[in-house]
């Protein structure tokens, strides 16, 4: 039974199934419907879509023992992918004149994967829990009280990827670290604190 809860939360805590569903909700909430449509287009088409069909393809061919690329060295692949991505749709919102928040969201967005990138060389820290981490402080610049619900509910995305087997506790530690200290530094960045 504890296995089976730990599995669904991880599942509903995955990084790929959060942040779209975040930027969609916020997009479609705060922005005019063609703002909306082309950064949710950016960030879940250009971003997300790409890299679910990626893990999908190589997990389904055998490169990744799973979709989560829990194997380390595996993991390596699934960076060199994305960081690229990521760097060219900070540039187009930056160049495209998108608001300051936004911008400074994505860029540390993409620090927070290149830091962790850099940081799979020694330890394979969770992804959960650092971009659920970088997601929650997202949210509490928007609400506070929802903002501080998503960060204890991360620490049962922790408990979840422990359980499972993905993760020991010092990877999901690491990982907290860094989403911790990314976080702080963006929301310091944009002036909440």
């Amino acid at each position: 039974m504890k296995q089976r809860i730990a599995k669904l939360i991880s599942v509903a805590g995955h990084p790929l199934l959060t942040i779209p569903l975040f930027v969609v909700f916020v997009m479609f909430s705060f922005e005019n419907i063609g703002k909306a449509v082309f950064i949710s287009f950016l960030i879940i088409g250009c971003i997300f879509i790409p890299l679910i069909v990626r893990l999908y393809l190589k997990s389904k061919n055998g490169s990744y023992t799973n979709f989560d690329v829990s194997d380390r060295k595996q993991r390596k692949s699934v960076f060199v992918f994305i960081l690229p991505i990521l760097c060219i749709v900070t540039f187009v919102i930056y160049k495209t004149g998108q608001s300051t928040n936004m911008f400074l969201s994505m860029l540390m967005a993409t620090i927070l994967v290149f830091i962790l990138q850099l940081i799979n060389h020694y330890v394979k820290s969770s992804l959960h829990v650092s971009l659920n981490i970088y997601l929650s402080f997202l949210v509490i610049t928007i609400n506070y009280k929802i903002g501080i619900i998503l960060l204890i509910l991360t620490g049962f995305i922790g408990w979840s990827r422990i359980v499972s087997g993905r993760h020991t506790l010092k990877e999901v530690l690491f990982g907290a670290a860094i989403g911790l200290t990314v976080s702080l530094i963006m929301i310091h960045a944009e002036g909440y604190i």
